[in-house]
């Protein structure tokens, strides 16, 4: 082989090489991304579901500027505060507020009645609940496997339902059971308000509403009115 042709070659290899490094490094990519999926799957759902109500919460903030009520700078604060948890605050904020009677006599046995005030649900019956903001849910999303909210509630597949957390009256300490969960601990509290008119629903925290939750994940649902 001639020098010229020696030369002609060089860079032909040199490329050669360059892209199966390339290729190698990809494969090593994809192959790490495929043992890693469902820890990656369970991180994004994680920071989804923490991010989310911060983002509602600020939208809800900087709509009020031009009326002048969301006080600067300390009302972004406010709307971030940490409350226990450092990605979501505690409604404090919320706009359900108020009392509410039983609408039929399933919410009269179970509940008597509720007050929503900030982070805080009470109960007739004495029982409290401290919440705070997970996000918002489609009437079409299934709380478990085979029924969704829009079912359920009879609302629009497009309805807004307030999903909140269940946490510890005290803070520090654990939740604790309620008899509306029938002795086990209530994890999430799910939320519609039509004017006049709140259904509440309960599931317990051993398992998650989505599409795939068993039915025992709700303890219950009933309707209230405006006293």
């Amino acid at each position: 082989m001639t020098a010229a042709e020696i030369r002609s070659t060089a860079p032909r290899q040199t490329g050669m090489k360059g892209l199966a490094g390339a290729l190698a490094f990809l494969c090593l990519v994809l192959f790490l991304l495929a043992i890693e999926q469902k820890q990656a799957v369970a991180a994004w759902q994680a920071i989804r579901d923490d991010a989310a109500p911060a983002a509602v919460r600020v939208a809800g903030w900087a709509g009020r500027l031009p009326s002048g009520e969301a006080d600067g700078l300390t009302g972004l604060r406010a709307v971030l505060a940490d409350d226990g948890n450092p990605m979501v605050a505690a409604s404090t904020d919320a706009v359900l507020a108020g009392e509410f009677g039983p609408a039929d006599d399933a919410a009269r046995a179970a509940l008597g009645g509720a007050a929503f005030a900030g982070a805080m649900v009470r109960f007739d019956t004495g029982e409290s609940f401290r919440t705070t903001p997970l996000r918002i849910a489609a009437g079409r999303e299934h709380f478990v496997f085979g029924q969704t909210f829009a079912d359920r509630l009879e609302a629009p597949a497009d309805a807004q339902i307030e999903l909140r957390r269940v946490i510890s009256v005290t803070r520090g300490d654990p939740a604790k059971s309620s008899a509306l969960c029938g002795g086990e601990t209530p994890g999430l509290i799910a939320l519609l308000h039509r004017r006049d008119r709140v259904d509440l629903m309960l599931f317990r925290a051993a398992a998650r509403p989505g599409p795939d939750a068993p039915v025992a994940a709700l303890c219950g649902a009933w309707r209230l009115k405006a006293r």
